[in-house]
Protein backbone atom coordinates (compact mmCIF):
# COMPACT_ATOMS: atom_id res chain seq x y z
CA UNK A 1 0.00 0.00 0.00
CA UNK A 2 1.73 3.27 -0.91
CA UNK A 3 0.91 6.79 0.47
CA UNK A 4 1.52 9.65 -1.62
CA UNK A 5 2.55 12.55 -0.02
CA UNK A 6 -0.04 14.27 -1.50
CA UNK A 7 -2.94 12.32 0.25
CA UNK A 8 -0.72 11.93 3.24
CA UNK A 9 -1.27 16.02 3.67
CA UNK A 10 -5.15 15.15 3.23
CA UNK A 11 -5.67 12.47 5.01
CA UNK A 12 -3.51 13.92 8.30
CA UNK A 13 -5.43 17.47 7.98
CA UNK A 14 -8.64 15.66 8.01
CA UNK A 15 -7.55 13.74 10.89
CA UNK A 16 -6.81 16.39 12.82
CA UNK A 17 -9.94 18.38 11.54
CA UNK A 18 -12.11 15.37 12.52
CA UNK A 19 -10.38 15.23 16.31
CA UNK A 20 -10.14 19.04 16.94
CA UNK A 21 -14.02 19.11 17.63
CA UNK A 22 -13.81 16.63 19.85
CA UNK A 23 -13.24 16.48 23.56
CA UNK A 24 -13.57 13.75 26.74
CA UNK A 25 -14.92 14.28 30.26
CA UNK A 26 -12.44 12.54 32.61
CA UNK A 27 -12.86 11.49 35.92
CA UNK A 28 -10.61 9.44 37.81
CA UNK A 29 -11.06 6.10 37.76
CA UNK A 30 -9.66 3.22 40.79
CA UNK A 31 -6.21 1.58 40.11
CA UNK A 32 -6.18 -1.86 39.14
CA UNK A 33 -3.98 -4.79 39.53
CA UNK A 34 -1.90 -5.13 36.80
CA UNK A 35 -2.38 -8.59 35.89
CA UNK A 36 -5.79 -9.54 36.23
CA UNK A 37 -7.14 -6.64 34.12
CA UNK A 38 -4.94 -7.13 31.22
CA UNK A 39 -7.88 -9.82 29.35
CA UNK A 40 -8.67 -9.85 26.04
CA UNK A 41 -6.54 -9.62 22.70
CA UNK A 42 -5.66 -6.77 21.07
CA UNK A 43 -8.86 -7.02 18.10
CA UNK A 44 -8.78 -7.46 14.76
CA UNK A 45 -5.93 -8.62 12.62
CA UNK A 46 -5.08 -7.69 9.25
CA UNK A 47 -2.05 -8.18 7.03
CA UNK A 48 -0.66 -4.55 5.10
CA UNK A 49 1.11 -4.99 2.10
CA UNK A 50 3.49 -1.73 2.15
CA UNK A 51 5.56 -1.98 -0.86
CA UNK A 52 8.91 -0.02 -1.17
CA UNK A 53 7.92 3.48 -0.67
CA UNK A 54 11.12 5.91 -1.60
CA UNK A 55 11.28 9.11 0.48
CA UNK A 56 10.75 10.13 3.65
CA UNK A 57 6.44 10.62 4.15
CA UNK A 58 6.68 11.63 7.35
CA UNK A 59 4.48 14.58 8.40
CA UNK A 60 4.80 17.43 10.84
CA UNK A 61 1.68 18.77 12.45
CA UNK A 62 1.04 21.08 15.27
CA UNK A 63 0.92 18.55 17.78
CA UNK A 64 3.93 16.68 16.67
CA UNK A 65 5.12 14.52 14.13
CA UNK A 66 3.21 11.87 12.75
CA UNK A 67 5.31 8.64 11.63
CA UNK A 68 4.70 6.49 8.38
CA UNK A 69 5.99 2.46 9.03
CA UNK A 70 7.86 2.85 5.80
CA UNK A 71 9.81 5.63 7.35
CA UNK A 72 10.09 3.15 10.63
CA UNK A 73 11.27 0.35 8.97
CA UNK A 74 13.66 2.36 7.00
CA UNK A 75 16.03 3.74 9.73
CA UNK A 76 18.58 2.25 11.56
CA UNK A 77 17.43 -0.14 14.34
CA UNK A 78 18.38 1.34 18.18
CA UNK A 79 17.73 -0.10 21.76
CA UNK A 80 19.29 -1.74 24.38
CA UNK A 81 20.47 -5.00 25.69
CA UNK A 82 17.77 -5.68 28.22
CA UNK A 83 18.42 -6.31 31.82
CA UNK A 84 16.76 -6.06 35.23
CA UNK A 85 13.75 -3.53 35.50
CA UNK A 86 15.37 -0.80 37.47
CA UNK A 87 12.69 2.35 36.41
CA UNK A 88 9.31 3.03 37.95
CA UNK A 89 7.98 1.04 40.50
CA UNK A 90 6.00 4.17 41.98
CA UNK A 91 3.33 3.87 44.40
CA UNK A 92 4.40 0.18 45.16
CA UNK A 93 4.06 -1.00 41.33
CA UNK A 94 6.23 -3.28 39.58
CA UNK A 95 9.16 -1.91 38.39
CA UNK A 96 9.64 -1.79 34.25
CA UNK A 97 12.68 -1.68 31.64
CA UNK A 98 14.32 1.48 31.74
CA UNK A 99 14.01 3.38 28.18
CA UNK A 100 17.81 3.16 27.36
CA UNK A 101 17.35 -0.31 28.38
CA UNK A 102 14.95 -1.53 25.96
CA UNK A 103 15.31 -3.86 23.70
CA UNK A 104 15.43 -2.72 19.03
CA UNK A 105 12.60 -5.21 18.84
CA UNK A 106 9.87 -2.83 20.99
CA UNK A 107 9.69 0.16 19.43
CA UNK A 108 6.73 3.06 20.50
CA UNK A 109 5.53 6.12 18.68
CA UNK A 110 3.25 8.75 19.55
CA UNK A 111 1.68 9.18 16.13
CA UNK A 112 1.52 6.49 13.52
CA UNK A 113 -0.06 7.49 9.77
CA UNK A 114 -1.37 4.32 9.58
CA UNK A 115 -3.53 4.34 12.88
CA UNK A 116 -5.27 6.84 11.93
CA UNK A 117 -2.30 9.49 13.67
CA UNK A 118 -3.00 7.41 16.74
CA UNK A 119 -0.35 6.59 18.80
CA UNK A 120 1.75 2.89 18.41
CA UNK A 121 3.66 0.22 19.40
CA UNK A 122 5.72 -1.70 16.91
CA UNK A 123 6.94 -5.46 18.08
CA UNK A 124 8.80 -7.76 16.45
CA UNK A 125 11.43 -10.43 17.07
CA UNK A 126 10.44 -12.33 20.34
CA UNK A 127 7.91 -9.37 20.63
CA UNK A 128 6.18 -10.47 17.34
CA UNK A 129 3.40 -12.98 18.55
CA UNK A 130 2.47 -11.58 21.53
CA UNK A 131 -0.93 -11.89 23.31
CA UNK A 132 -1.78 -8.11 23.86
CA UNK A 133 -0.35 -4.75 25.16
CA UNK A 134 -1.45 -1.91 26.51
CA UNK A 135 0.17 1.56 27.75
CA UNK A 136 -0.61 2.43 31.25
CA UNK A 137 -0.40 5.75 33.61
CA UNK A 138 1.61 6.44 36.19
CA UNK A 139 -1.35 4.98 38.49
CA UNK A 140 -0.88 1.79 36.78
CA UNK A 141 -4.22 1.96 34.73
CA UNK A 142 -4.93 0.50 31.71
CA UNK A 143 -8.85 1.48 31.67
CA UNK A 144 -9.15 5.61 30.32
CA UNK A 145 -10.59 7.28 30.42
CA UNK A 146 -12.83 6.07 33.72
CA UNK A 147 -16.15 7.49 31.82
CA UNK A 148 -15.70 5.18 29.15
CA UNK A 149 -14.63 5.74 25.88
CA UNK A 150 -15.66 5.47 22.10
CA UNK A 151 -19.69 5.21 23.41
CA UNK A 152 -19.06 2.74 25.64
CA UNK A 153 -21.19 3.71 29.55
CA UNK A 154 -18.81 3.86 32.59
CA UNK A 155 -20.35 0.73 33.94
CA UNK A 156 -19.21 -1.15 30.47
CA UNK A 157 -15.70 0.74 30.85
CA UNK A 158 -15.27 -0.92 34.50
CA UNK A 159 -16.91 -4.01 34.16
CA UNK A 160 -15.13 -7.53 34.65
CA UNK A 161 -14.38 -8.10 30.69
CA UNK A 162 -14.82 -4.57 29.03
CA UNK A 163 -14.20 -4.26 25.23
CA UNK A 164 -10.94 -3.07 24.22
CA UNK A 165 -13.06 -0.40 22.72
CA UNK A 166 -13.88 0.99 25.90
CA UNK A 167 -10.08 2.03 26.50
CA UNK A 168 -7.75 4.12 24.68
CA UNK A 169 -4.95 2.91 26.21
CA UNK A 170 -5.75 -0.55 24.73
CA UNK A 171 -5.15 -1.92 21.09
CA UNK A 172 -7.97 -1.11 18.68
CA UNK A 173 -6.79 -2.59 15.90
CA UNK A 174 -3.22 -4.22 14.84
CA UNK A 175 -1.80 -5.50 11.66
CA UNK A 176 1.83 -7.11 10.40
CA UNK A 177 4.00 -5.05 8.00
CA UNK A 178 5.77 -6.15 5.44
CA UNK A 179 8.79 -6.86 6.66
CA UNK A 180 7.02 -8.98 9.69
CA UNK A 181 6.40 -6.70 12.55
CA UNK A 182 3.37 -6.11 14.06
CA UNK A 183 1.75 -2.03 14.38
CA UNK A 184 -0.72 -2.22 17.85
CA UNK A 185 -2.65 0.63 17.06
CA UNK A 186 -4.00 2.58 20.69
CA UNK A 187 -7.17 4.70 20.97
CA UNK A 188 -5.71 7.90 20.92
CA UNK A 189 -2.60 10.18 20.20
CA UNK A 190 0.73 10.02 22.27
CA UNK A 191 -0.21 14.21 22.40
CA UNK A 192 -3.63 14.22 22.94
CA UNK A 193 -4.46 14.68 26.89
CA UNK A 194 -5.56 11.27 27.27
CA UNK A 195 -2.18 9.93 26.70
CA UNK A 196 -0.62 12.96 28.88
CA UNK A 197 -0.25 10.61 32.06
CA UNK A 198 1.11 7.24 30.36
CA UNK A 199 4.46 5.88 31.70
CA UNK A 200 4.98 2.39 30.39
CA UNK A 201 3.50 -0.44 27.76
CA UNK A 202 3.15 -3.55 29.22
CA UNK A 203 2.96 -6.74 27.06
CA UNK A 204 1.26 -10.16 28.16
CA UNK A 205 3.61 -12.52 26.48
CA UNK A 206 0.77 -15.29 26.57
CA UNK A 207 -2.72 -15.76 27.86
CA UNK A 208 -3.17 -18.45 30.92
CA UNK A 209 -7.22 -18.60 31.63
CA UNK A 210 -6.72 -20.43 35.29
CA UNK A 211 -3.75 -18.67 36.00
CA UNK A 212 -3.77 -14.69 37.80
CA UNK A 213 0.16 -15.08 37.08
CA UNK A 214 0.28 -14.28 33.11
CA UNK A 215 3.55 -13.55 31.64
CA UNK A 216 4.18 -10.09 31.91
CA UNK A 217 7.24 -7.53 30.45
CA UNK A 218 6.95 -3.98 31.33
CA UNK A 219 8.88 -0.97 29.41
CA UNK A 220 9.00 2.16 30.33
CA UNK A 221 8.57 5.11 27.86
CA UNK A 222 10.26 8.54 29.03
CA UNK A 223 7.53 10.29 27.78
CA UNK A 224 4.35 9.60 26.09
CA UNK A 225 5.28 12.42 23.44
CA UNK A 226 8.73 10.71 22.69
CA UNK A 227 9.93 7.95 20.35
CA UNK A 228 11.30 4.53 21.69
CA UNK A 229 13.50 2.95 19.47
Amino acid sequence: MRYPSKCLAVVVLSFLGACGSGSHDISIGSSLDEASSENGGDGSSVTVDLGDSSGDNSIDTPGGKVWTVSEIEGAARSGGSGGAAKCGGENGFKRCLCPEDVPATVRYRPALLECNGNAAAILDGNYGEVFSVVVRDSQNRDRWPASGFNGCSASLANSDSPPNSCSAFKVQEKFRTGSGAVVHCFGASGYSSLFSDVTRLTVKLADSPSSSDDPLERFCISSPTRALN
